[in-house]
């Protein structure tokens, strides 16, 4: 009986921890300074946004320019006209058409035909894609940009900056970039599945 009552007693004794530095009788510090831990987020970090070359530009807005002049022909071949008879109301199409076709494509892709071909993707400051309300923006004044003629003011006006940027880019605070490469692996959601 005594022999039990040892044995509760030994288990009943609060154990105490003792580090291997203080059996030896050394006494161990910690000196690194302990601070909260990082949480990651589904948000990526910022990135630098590099602007596209002019001249990656001027060929994605030639062919941006062949399909619309394709579109407009359609029309006027469907409207039975020939290119002799255009028109102011012809001239009239040929400007919404234009507005159209890069106001959608860069609202919904942030890139137009001719930039997809070429790798480039239009980016708000943040790094985020081009909206619609930024789409619409920069092309309102792709007009302007044309003056005098074939994108002289906006050309100049890129020349100028240090982005590369036109009119429209300015009033948007867009910049037309390299499209970035997809991760084909790219990592899991953390909490999707928890």
């Amino acid at each position: 009986m005594q022999t039990d009552y040892s044995i509760r007693t030994e288990i009943q004794q609060p154990m105490t921890y003792q580090s291997p530095g203080a059996i030896l009788g050394l006494e161990l510090k910690d000196t690194h300074t302990h601070t909260d831990p990082t949480i990651e987020t589904l948000r990526t970090p910022p990135v630098k946004i590099t602007p596209a070359s002019l001249a990656r530009r001027a060929i994605a807005n030639a062919l941006d320019s062949l399909i619309i002049t394709l579109l407009w022909l359609t029309v006027v071949l469907v409207q039975q006209l020939s290119p002799s008879q255009f028109s102011a109301a012809n001239e009239g199409y040929l400007m919404v058409t234009t507005f159209v076709y890069f106001f959608v494509l860069e609202g919904l892709f942030a890139s137009t035909i001719g930039k997809r071909l070429l790798h480039l993707s239009v980016v708000d400051r943040s790094g985020d894609p081009c909206n619609f309300t930024s789409s619409f923006l920069r092309n309102v004044f792709r007009f302007v940009d044309w003056f005098p003629f074939l994108y002289i003011l906006g050309l100049a006006l890129a020349l100028t900056s240090n982005d590369r940027l036109r009119l429209g880019d300015r009033f948007a605070r867009t910049i037309v970039t390299p499209s970035s490469k997809k991760d084909i692996n790219p990592p899991p959601a953390p909490f999707l599945f928890h």
